[in-house]
């Protein structure tokens, strides 16, 4: 039973931590495509 909690511990620290790298990378890529953008503008 312990290993048993362990391993859904661990599955559930998993699937937060890819929640939280997937938010962050869509994150940066809206940030970035806006900074690309505002360059784009600025240099035209």
């Amino acid at each position: 039973m312990t290993k048993k909690q362990g391993n859904e511990l661990a599955t559930v620290k998993v699937y937060l931590n890819t929640g939280i790298i997937a938010t962050l990378v869509g994150v940066g890529f809206i940030l970035s495509t806006l900074i690309f953008g505002v360059l784009f503008i600025a240099l035209k």
